[in-house]
């Protein structure tokens, strides 16, 4: 499909120069390549920039895709630049794609293929294909235009560029979210950060694939047979959406108005705190996935299914118990009254990690004021005599050197004027 942009695209890139295109180009001629042609969101967010004029960001890394062997292309490449210029970062023979560097700017090159999914939301059996082909397995209409690097014109077979212009969201078929459950999260995403708005069509099918699918049979699974799709593939789109996406907020509005978070957890799905908590764990520095799903009924097993770190599985188990212990010691009001060194020696006795505290701060536990001071100022206070000092005066290692620093570090603890750390932290709603 030729369109009225086409003779502004190449020429109009902002960090792409018209002779940065052309060596890959000649590098393809040299390679034997007879198709390539740039692909995917740099394309996108061009023709939004062209047409709607919206602001655009600089591009890091770009797809491009071939009908050919991309290892081949690569070394090409890579002959033409220099290995001043150039880098092979990765060969993937599985998917037939490469990962280069050039002048810094990260290069996905990728044969054409289509991909049948002989089990729903599993791996894909792939064969190489036509470029037209392969845009056809993407995830929405929008991503699957390419450029033609030759001839300088889009290829649009499913009308990505009409959606653009009407700043819709489109599935490209019918199957998209069974195929993979989590282009709903992508969904998401581009619909908060593009302000575009999800097809009917796009709304009827996730809403219908939740209800229909098993999840539940995936849920119980043994966390080796669960499919990628809700495991690791959604772990990934996750963190993409917390700690890459800025409008994340809206984004997560989108899910649970979809009722797409079931994908991880019905707790989570009818959490309404949710966005608090991620704010808080941004706050605190702590992973935003772990803090989302620290409200799931079982949040370690979530943590597992997600293939999580063992690190913040072992957070979740803590915290789950840290956040029991306290509403416990709320519920009986046996806190009233307490000062600091006792908040202090209520905390620490369990030799907690501060993670699994902040982690309780995020749950929004209901003495998290009391812990978020500990957090961030009362365990920072120290006694002003070291162990080292200590052990220069005489003093011996073992338990009473332990009560010496227990009971100098309290002497700091009662001269630190309560309230002093009351404002250290803004509301975060």
């Amino acid at each position: 499909m030729v369109t009225p942009v086409n003779r502004e695209l190449i020429n109009s890139f902002p960090v792409l120069t018209e002779s940065f295109l052309k060596n890959l180009v000649k590098a393809a001629d040299q390679a034997g390549v007879k198709r390539i042609a740039l692909v995917g969101g740099i394309i996108r967010d061009h023709l939004i920039n062209l047409t709607l004029k919206q602001s655009q960001k600089d591009f890091y890394d770009l797809d491009l895709i071939i009908e050919d062997q991309p290892e081949k292309l690569a070394k090409k490449i890579r002959n033409l630049l220099g290995d001043s210029r150039v880098s092979i970062i990765n060969i993937n023979n599985d998917y037939q794609t490469v990962e280069l560097k050039i002048d810094g700017i990260s290069v996905d090159i990728a044969r054409a293929r289509v991909e049948k999914y002989l089990i729903l939301a599993s791996n894909p059996e792939i064969n190489p294909t036509y470029i037209e082909d392969d845009l056809s397995r993407r995830d929405f209409t929008i991503n699957a235009i390419a450029l033609d690097l030759r001839k300088n014109e889009l290829i649009d077979p499913l009308d990505g560029f009409e959606a653009i212009i009407n700043r819709k969201i489109q599935f490209i078929h019918s199957k998209s979210v069974a195929e993979d459950p989590t282009r709903i999260i992508r969904a998401a995403r581009y619909a908060a950060r593009l302000k575009f708005e999800l097809s009917t069509e796009s709304l009827n099918q996730i809403k219908s694939t939740i209800k229909l699918c098993p999840w539940e049979y995936y849920l119980k699974s043994n966390v080796n047979r669960i499919p990628p799709a809700i495991s690791t593939r959604l772990q990934k789109e996750l963190n993409i959406l917390l700690k890459k996406e800025e409008n994340w907020k809206l984004a997560i509005e989108y899910l649970q108005e979809w009722g797409a978070l079931t994908l991880i957890d019905q707790k989570i799905q009818d959490d309404n705190n949710l966005k608090r908590r991620i704010n808080w764990a941004n706050r605190l520095g702590i992973n935003p996935l772990t803090a989302l799903i620290a409200n799931a009924v079982n949040p370690v097993d979530i943590a597992k299914r997600l293939d999580l770190s063992h690190s913040d599985q072992n957070y979740l188990r803590e915290s789950t118990s840290i956040n029991k212990h306290f509403h416990s010691l709320y519920c009986s009001k046996a806190t009233e009254g307490w000062d600091i060194q006792r908040w202090c020696k209520e905390i620490e006795s369990a030799n907690w990690s501060p993670t699994s505290i902040g982690i309780t701060i995020c749950l929004g536990n209901p003495l998290w004021k009391q812990l978020l001071r500990w957090w961030g100022r009362w365990r920072l206070i120290k006694a002003k005599t070291t162990a080292k000092e200590l052990l220069s005066k005489g003093w011996k290692p073992g338990p009473a050197l332990g009560q010496e620093l227990k009971r100098l570090r309290e002497i700091e603890l009662r001269e630190y004027r309560k309230g002093s750390n009351s404002n250290s932290f803004k509301k975060v709603n």
